[in-house]
């Protein structure tokens, strides 16, 4: 059973060799069935098991049905009482009624209808429990059951050709289409501090084995709209810094790769535009243990109004915070930092702040790190956005990314 599986994973790596494009059957459901079903079935077939064998085993399981059904189960005289009452009325019958000879079988066979049902049930029953005792004693028979006359060399010959057929037509198929689409995240990173902008730049992160060279390969509208030059090298091409995707975090955790393109433009607040940000309210201090204090802080979201979620990530002697019941969870490490304290927030109207306290027992600061993802897009990410086909799932939005210490 083992080939079963080694098999197509051995097929699906050698496959990778010459091609340059993975998942090809992701849009189409019929390549990976041609692909992987064929030498998976051979797989099964391949361990061939001898008639000598596969009758011992049988033979084995019959005598042990027969010991346990002769010896273990109580009352086994209900069987032949319950047969031989109904073999005598049945007799009776036939002989009561005198009618052709297909009438009479069929009344006979009705007749031991109910002494049938009851011995196939028991008798499913008990070769159900054999097969779990037998399977917890490691001597259950082997699952070959049409083994010996499928697994000829002619058969497990052709389910390899078809497999290799399918893994040999497959580059030739694009992996994605409008029903079974490549995602893509697409993230405008703003990094804040109080009311200014430092930084506005492109993040994209995929989640499957195509990688985002596949995707600029084929859309070259979209490295076009990046100030990427035709032929560039993806060396100086920089991964997206650790937190950038703190707003979804645990998301994050399933992507492939991530990468960060500078936006190239400088970004000019409006007049009535606000930053999210963080207020610093009150601190007080212990008087018996002077380094132990407890932080009000204050989330003001600014005049953003589509607010998708805002995260805190921690980090530093916190001992406690008002939030779930004053208790702290267990650390997170993302991306290889330090441990840290990750809590979500969400449910609250944009114009209310969230208020909250954190506690330290120590004199050394707490770093603060704010990301909060809003669903509203400026005109140039709406642009950038348009320029994925329809192949591509892409979800967008803005993430403002500031950090405190307190």
């Amino acid at each position: 059973m083992a080939l079963a599986l080694v098999l197509p994973v051995l097929l699906a790596v050698i496959r990778l060799l010459p091609a340059t494009t993975a998942m090809s059957w992701f849009a189409h459901p019929w390549l990976a069935v041609l692909t992987y079903v064929p030498i998976s079935v051979a797989g099964m077939l391949i361990p061939r098991i001898s008639v000598a064998e596969k009758l011992m085993a049988s033979g084995s399981i019959d005598a042990s049905g027969n010991m346990v059904g002769t010896h273990l189960i109580p009352g086994n005289g209900f069987f032949s009482f319950i047969w031989a009452c109904f073999l005598l009325a049945a007799n009776s019958l036939l002989k009561t009624i005198q009618a052709k000879f297909r009438r009479n079988f069929s009344l006979y066979a009705l007749s031991l209808a109910v002494p049938i049902l009851i011995s196939l049930y028991v008798g499913v029953m008990l070769w159900q429990t054999l097969q779990e005792k037998m399977g917890m004693a490691g001597s259950i028979p082997h699952p070959f059951v049409a083994g010996i006359w499928l697994a000829s060399s002619r058969i497990v010959l052709f389910l390899v050709s078809l497999s290799i057929l399918g893994a040999s037509v497959s580059p030739q198929f694009f992996p994605y289409n409008t029903y079974a689409p490549k995602r893509i995240l697409l993230q405008r990173t703003f990094s804040t501090q109080g009311q200014r902008i430092l930084g506005a730049d492109y993040d994209l992160a995929v989640f499957d084995a195509n990688s985002l060279p596949f995707v600029f390969k084929n859309v070259e509208a979209v490295p076009k709209f990046l100030g990427l030059e035709p032929g560039f090298s993806w060396k100086t091409v920089s991964k997206s810094p650790s937190g950038t995707w703190m707003a979804i975090y645990p998301i994050s955790r399933l992507f492939v790769e991530s990468y960060r393109f500078s936006a190239g433009n400088k970004v000019v607040l409006k007049d009535d535009q606000r930053l999210p940000h963080i207020i610093l309210q009150n601190v007080k201090e212990d008087i018996l243990n002077p380094d132990r204090k407890r932080i009000y802080v204050e989330i003001d979201m600014g005049s953003l109004h589509e607010v998708w979620a805002s995260v805190l990530n921690i980090t530093g002697p916190l001992t406690s915070w008002s939030f779930s019941d004053e208790r702290l969870p267990v650390p997170e490490v993302v991306n290889g930092g330090p441990p840290s304290y990750i809590c979500r927030l969400s449910g609250k109207d944009t114009s209310e702040n969230w208020k909250f306290w954190l506690e330290a027992n120590t004199s050394k600061p707490l770093q603060v790190d704010l990301a909060v993802l809003d669903h509203e897009l400026d005109d140039d990410t709406r642009t950038l956005l348009h320029l994925f086909p329809s192949w591509a799932a892409t979800i967008a939005g803005s993430t403002y990314l500031s950090s405190y210490l307190i």
